[in-house]
């Protein structure tokens, strides 16, 4: 079978088409390896499936007292606390060992579990005064 009324100038411009089209992918390539290297990223990482790896233990010390103690203080600016309630809160943030607030509900990777946990160990200490 015999193909008739192709012309060779269709032929390579089409060739020509696709080699562009290849260079131009080439080029792109280039570009994002030599930004990948202006960030301090390999090409090679860029390609890679992204992995992410959570540690045991997101909080450390000084990261769960800070939690605390802001737990603690809007706990006692925004409650209308009783006296007995805010004298009991304002101890228990003054006597605060982080480490063995850990040690009993750790670990932590959220802020949302340290809060869990202060309202766990300060929940029966939270009183409000009765409006009259």
């Amino acid at each position: 079978m015999e193909i008739t009324g192709v012309s060779s100038k269709a032929y390579t411009s089409a060739a020509a088409s696709v080699e562009e089209e290849d260079e131009l992918k080439e080029a792109q390539e280039e570009n994002s390896a030599e930004e990948a290297k202006e960030y301090g990223v390999s090409a090679k990482a860029s390609e890679e499936k992204d992995v992410t790896d959570f540690s045991s233990s997101g909080y450390d010390e000084s990261d769960v007292e800070e939690k605390a103690t802001n737990y603690l203080k809007n706990i006692m600016f925004v409650n209308n606390l009783t006296d007995e309630s805010s004298a009991a809160l304002q101890n228990y943030l003054n006597t605060f060992d982080a480490a063995d607030f850990i040690k009993k509900y750790g670990p932590f990777s959220s802020t949302a579990e340290i809060s869990a946990a202060m309202y766990a160990a300060v929940g029966s200490l939270i009183k409000q005064q009765d409006d009259e």
